[in-house]
């Protein structure tokens, strides 16, 4: 840690963090996020320390709530400053966004048994989460027996609870009778050592996560509840205990406002390596003329100007659908419409646009024109390519085409 971020942490407020406070904080660390991002990748997720750093700064409370010692902050905000980390480092910014952000989720839906439960600790939570069912759910007396495998749950070396789906199955087996969404404690499953294969966010800390007869009781089950398909209305059980309105979103909107914010401040990261060779190396030089500072190259100047406003635009499109995310919110606990499931899918559409513009700015632009000596293994350049090929891969990506159709269904209906 810097004696930058030393002072800061010190001086920064444990109850009432700002995001100004906060910003300087990710900043502060980013010459360390990037000086990292090798071993991040070896370790397959962020050091210990860099952990313990994030939970002095309060990172991993932004969205719990306050009566659990939270900070309680807005989306808008929690999105700026997951991007600013991941603009250090993607893979970092990847597992800590993923393993805070789901805090929201626990104290929108379950009830304040289990709440009083997760939240603890003085409100300090780790919770990946992933939403495909992974595998057989059991009645059992007073809860359920889990026994299910949960690949690629980001988050999950400093985690303290999970979120999942499973299958109800009846006692004879058969067809599932129906899917169910629960909680569970760090003491009921096991991670698997398993990540670090994949061609990039090799430091993202997806790894397996595994129930081997793991006993849940009933009230952190929600049976019939699917993640991604929850339907918002005038209340929900965190609204009621906690009057935020947050507490009444839907799900895709706000996954898609993760992925994004570190999608772009990936791509930001490989802008910043951009510059960096800008102002150190030189052009490869071309008939009639001898190589010069690329920092003075007609060429190399239009192509940094063209990539940093596409990564500016994409910051907008991430800032201002996470300002939509809130509008819907407040509309709703004000008794309006609630939050539908078209405002949700056109919310993580949008996200997903604006996945597309940076990734547009670092394949056809930064990428490209930055050399082959950037690429080799190793470089920062080469990490964030890798990095943003996985991202551009994510599953979040493949569904537009299905999740376009189904929002024009809906919408024209």
């Amino acid at each position: 840690m810097s004696d930058t971020t030393a002072t800061l942490l010190a001086s920064a407020p444990s109850t009432d963090l700002t995001l100004a406070e906060a910003i300087d904080i990710a900043r502060s660390l980013r010459p360390q996020l990037v000086a990292e991002q090798a071993e991040v990748e070896r370790r397959t997720t962020y050091s210990p320390e860099l952990h313990e750093t994030f939970k002095a700064a309060g990172f991993y409370r932004l969205l719990v709530p306050e009566m659990y010692g939270g900070l309680a902050w807005t989306m808008p905000d929690f999105i700026r400053l997951m991007g600013e980390v991941s603009r250090g480092c993607m893979s970092t910014g990847w597992c800590l966004t993923l393993g805070a952000s789901h805090a929201l989720l626990v104290s929108s839906l379950w009830p304040k048994s289990v709440q009083d439960a997760v939240f603890a600790d003085g409100g300090h939570v780790v919770i990946p989460s992933t939403a495909r069912p992974g595998g057989p759910a059991l009645r059992a007396d007073g809860g359920w027996v889990l026994n299910t495998t949960h690949p690629y749950s980001s988050g999950s070396p400093y985690s303290t609870h999970y979120v999942g789906q499973a299958f109800e199955y009846g006692p004879e087996g058969g067809a599932p009778l129906q899917q169910m969404l629960f909680v569970a404690p760090r003491r009921a499953y096991e991670i698997q050592d398993d990540w670090g294969h994949t061609l990039g966010l090799k430091g993202s800390g997806s790894n397996t996560i595994v129930f081997k007869d793991s006993f849940l009781p009933a009230d952190h089950v929600l049976e019939g509840t699917m993640q991604v398909d929850i339907r918002s209305s005038h209340t929900s059980p965190g609204f009621e205990l906690h009057g935020n309105p947050m507490h009444l979103a839907p799900g895709q909107g706000f996954f898609g406002l993760d992925l994004s914010t570190v999608f772009v401040g990936g791509a930001f990261g490989a802008l910043d390596e951009y510059e960096r060779l800008m102002r150190e190396r030189k052009t490869a030089g071309d008939a009639g003329s001898a190589p010069r500072a690329r920092l003075h190259d007609p060429d190399y100047q239009r192509w940094f100007g063209l990539a940093t406003a596409r990564l500016n635009a994409a910051q907008a499109i991430v800032f201002d659908t996470a300002e939509r995310w809130m509008e819907i919110c407040h509309r709703v606990a004000a008794g309006g419409e609630p939050f539908g499931t078209a405002d949700d899918m056109m919310l993580n559409m949008m996200c997903r646009e604006a996945t597309r513009l940076a990734w547009s700015a670092v394949q056809d632009i930064i990428y490209r024109t930055a050399g082959s000596s950037a690429a080799v293994n190793g470089e920062r350049m080469e990490r964030a390519y890798r990095d943003l090929s996985q991202a551009w891969g994510h599953v979040n990506m493949i569904i537009e085409d299905s999740m376009a159709r189904a929002w024009s269904s809906q919408t024209l209906a």
